[in-house]
């Protein structure tokens, strides 16, 4: 694939190749792509994602997230990165008529989805606690804090990896790379442009038969995420069948025939929380809701049905 803000320390070599990192955070395996750049802006970013992956994780003891749940109903002070993201996921939660919601966790861990796949962790035990709160979280700039709802609790899995990306390639392409592309487990941010080409090509692989893809992407800059119930899924103790994602509606796993949604979108934390909502809907609705507010995408549904926008030609490669 041609994918705190910190001044470069090095002059770029604009001739070089394009310098590549892969690991594993947030739940999954990652990407980095940096052209015209340094190892060590490559390094740095790296170390970002590790940063706001403890910032943001249920499963960390110590992250911002699991200290403002366990003290819900109380401000919590916590790191300016948190204080966006979560002030963003309320955008997100209005944008999306409330399809989009943080404060599904109690929900989620109901269902069964308590062990990070990454490091094996457990997350924090939160009975008793409810769903549906998010007009009930405040985020205070003033005092750098925030406060859960005392009978609620929220995660941010839903717009985490989208926002991530959205910083880490903003701070490349700040430092001086010509082109940055961070993919976080299939949700990707692209900006600048690549060194051997004046667009990105983005696959979008096809849950059917992985890892072919579905279609693929000519983007300029921008983002696509892609959400869905083939990945993150379980068995139930009474032998049926759990997902990640929760319908806000209903308070269980969502249930409306879609298998995934994916979503192109200028910023990862648009793409990636209207790829969620897009879920909370049957496919033909999901798609006129992503018309509806000038977004491209498609869904594929169940029964292997592929639905698309008519904005999606606009990206063909």
């Amino acid at each position: 694939m041609n994918t705190s803000p910190a001044t470069p320390t090095a002059l770029v070599d604009r001739a070089c190749e394009p310098i590549q990192r892969d690991l594993r955070v947030m739940g999954g395996r990652a990407h980095i792509v940096v052209h015209g750049g340094t190892e060590a802006m490559a390094e740095r970013a790296v170390a970002r994602l590790a940063e706001l992956e403890g910032l943001w994780s249920r499963f960390r003891g110590d992250s911002d997230l699991t200290r403002a749940n366990l003290a819900a109903g109380t401000p919590t002070e916590v790191h300016e990165d948190t204080l966006a993201i979560v002030s963003r996921s309320l955008v997100a939660w209005r944008q999306t008529e409330g399809r989009f919601d943080i404060t599904m966790l109690p929900a989620l861990l109901h269902a069964g989805y308590t062990n990070s796949v990454v490091h094996g962790d457990v997350a924090p035990s939160l009975p008793g606690r409810r769903v549906g709160l998010s007009a009930l979280v405040k985020v205070d700039y003033d005092t750098s804090t925030i406060t859960v709802p005392a009978t609620g609790a929220i995660d941010l899995g839903g717009i985490g990896k989208g926002f991530a990306a959205d910083i880490v390639a903003e701070e490349l392409i700040e430092q001086g790379a010509t082109g940055a592309l961070v993919n976080l487990g299939g949700d990707l941010v692209a900006l600048g442009t690549p060194s051997d080409d004046g667009s990105w090509y983005l696959g979008i692989e096809d849950p059917r038969d992985p890892p072919h893809h579905v279609a693929t992407l000519r983007l300029g800059a921008g983002a696509v995420a892609t959400s869905g119930t083939t990945v993150r899924c379980w068995t139930t103790d009474d032998g049926g069948t759990a997902h990640h994602l929760i319908d806000p509606t209903t308070g269980s796993p969502a249930a409306h025939g879609t298998a995934t949604a994916t979503v192109v979108a200028a910023d990862g934390a648009t793409a990636e929380s209207f790829a969620t909502a897009a879920m909370m809907l049957p496919p033909p609705q999901a798609v006129a809701m992503l018309e509806r507010v000038g977004l491209a995408g498609l869904v594929i549904t169940t029964a292997g049905e592929v639905l698309r926008t008519s904005t999606l030609d606009g990206f063909g490669a």
